[in-house]
């Protein structure tokens, strides 16, 4: 078992390097002794997980790793993933929960969760439900979770104070709210979730404010929120939050 996590420990090496590895470097980023690094790369070499640099003393990712991608790919079900997430986040907070994607100018719901109690304080949306993209808290979500060039492409010469006020927001916290924007009677919170495949989605949870205060959205609301959207970005093999964030924030800025 200690060797199988070992491999694993190896492979992950390189899939967070992004370039070849020697095995002193393997040995430095895990600190498991190079004798021990040098057997369980021959055996991923052997199994087709890892390949020698040619006229180097390195080692890089090899096409066996794209079989159990691919696998991992097909298999995944991001509706399906989500779905039990959402129903437990509305139970938690007796509000309504929601997974959305971006349809052009909107964010378009494909999946939700609502409380079941009869006092639940839910929010009258349902799948197939479209919030704008500036204004909802999906939509500002999902503006701050992809990278600028894509924001820019998707705002156009749009020039909205909520939208550069909520990004301000994701970059510090890695969620967004719109108290009232997308609709006067809801307050809702939001945090962007990347795929395994790089799609960008959002998770929300809201409620009319009549029944909600702004400071239970934040207080109790939001650390659940960013649990289940960290969740769910665990099971696709995705990040969420303000990882995603800041993952973008490293890849433009110039080195």
């Amino acid at each position: 078992m200690l060797a199988l996590a070992r491999g694993f420990q190896v492979l992950d090496c390189f899939a967070v390097a992004r370039r070849p590895l020697g095995n002193g470097d393997v040995t430095r980023i895990t600190g498991i002794p190079k004798a021990t690094v040098a057997r369980l790369i021959g055996t991923l070499v052997g199994l087709g997980q890892l390949r020698p640099v040619p006229q180097s003393e390195r080692y890089e990712l090899a096409p066996g790793v794209v079989r159990l991608a691919q696998a991992f790919l097909d298999g995944l079900d991001l509706r399906g993933a989500a779905r039990p997430l959402l129903q437990a986040l509305a139970e938690a907070t007796g509000a309504s929960a929601f997974l959305g994607v971006r349809d052009g100018s909107d964010m378009l719901v494909i999946e939700g969760g609502r409380a079941r109690s009869p006092s639940a304080l839910v929010l009258a949306a349902s799948v197939g439900t479209r919030m704008a993209l500036t204004t909802s808290a999906l939509g500002r979500a999902w503006l701050a979770g992809v990278d600028d060039a894509t924001r820019r492409a998707a705002l156009g010469d749009v020039a909205d104070p909520g939208v550069q006020a909520a990004l301000a927001l994701a970059s510090r916290h890695g969620h967004v709210l719109s108290l009232g924007d997308w609709h006067p009677a809801i307050i809702a919170a939001a945090v962007p979730v990347r795929t395994a495949l790089g799609e960008v989605v959002a998770l929300n949870c809201g409620s009319p404010v009549a029944l909600m205060s702004v400071e239970r959205l934040q207080s109790e609301v939001l650390p659940r929120l960013h649990a289940t959207a960290q969740a769910l970005a665990a099971c696709i093999g995705g990040v969420a939050g303000l990882a995603l964030i800041q993952h973008n924030q490293r890849k433009e800025t110039p080195s």
